[in-house]
């Protein structure tokens, strides 16, 4: 299997993300981003990779706040 070419778009570019690249974009770890995601009901499953739809952590974030 091919390795992943890494992206130059920002996390707020791209309509999905990788678990990592979630973390970074919430600014905290593994175990409490995934609770976010999965709270936002951001999660996209393909095969055994799991991407994360940033425009749904977006909106649950954005919610909570108000």
């Amino acid at each position: 299997m091919e390795k992943r070419k890494p992206n130059d778009l920002s996390p707020e570019q791209c309509l999905a993300v990788d678990t990592d690249t979630l973390c970074k974009m919430l600014c905290c770890g593994r175990h409490t981003a995934i609770q976010i995601g999965d709270l936002a009901h951001a999660r996209i499953t393909m095969n055994s990779r799991v991407l994360w739809s940033v425009q749904r952590v977006k909106e649950y974030l954005y919610e909570i706040s108000c």
